[in-house]
């Protein structure tokens, strides 16, 4: 434990000098004890990006792109919902399990068996830009879940992360998937920390 909450320390220094809020809003997490895996579940419910829906903001970017070049904002289209689906929950995932202790406690999206899931919605997101010279860092806000397996529709915790700055450790983050990406790491830095201070999975 004492080598894991020094992890934390050590990201905190790394993660220093943002507003980056987390706080328990709702329930308890008692529960949670000696639980080795969580499902985890990644949901986009009414996402706006920067000052538009997301429904807008899709349809403004592929229009621009097609615009300068055929097919490119389509495939811009593929790629924003590719990284919805699978390269945020990895960022998520992979910071999370190795602040967690890699192995300790551990989120899988296809875990049936878990008794728990930990549902996280992105309500928010400012992608921000990075071109060299010039650069504006991404934010992210989500609310974060746990609700039982067989109880799916009752909340038994809520947390709200609040302005969840981007740009990952492990990316150029001049790519939007690293940028936002980041914004996932931190998220999960700021949950982890919380767990591990609060000795929520060990007696």
């Amino acid at each position: 434990m004492k080598k894991l909450l020094l992890v934390i320390v050590t990201m905190a220094f790394v993660f220093s000098g943002h507003a980056q809020k987390l706080k328990l809003v709702e329930g308890n997490l008692d529960y949670l004890k000696n639980q080795k895996l969580l499902k985890v579940e990644f949901t986009y419910d009414k996402l706006k990006v920067g000052k538009m829906s997301e429904e807008d903001y899709v349809a403004k970017k592929v229009k621009d792109y097609n615009k300068k070049e055929d097919g490119k904002g389509d495939k811009w289209k593929e790629k924003w919902e590719s990284d919805k689906e699978d390269a945020y929950p990895d960022y998520f995932i992979n910071m999370f399990e190795m602040l967690m202790g890699n192995g300790e406690v551990m989120l899988n999206e296809n875990a049936e068996d878990a008794d728990y899931i930990m549902v996280v919605n992105t309500s928010f997101i400012e992608p921000g830009f990075n071109v060299g010279i010039q650069s504006k860092r991404a934010l992210a806000n989500m609310e974060v879940r746990i609700v039982s397996k067989d109880n799916p529709e009752k909340t038994l915790a809520m947390f709200t992360i609040t302005k969840s700055p981007g740009n990952s450790l492990f990316g150029a983050n001049f790519a939007t998937v690293d940028r936002v990406g980041g914004c996932f790491e931190h998220a999960a830095s700021e949950l982890a920390g919380y767990f591990l201070r609060n000795d929520t999975f060990w007696d």
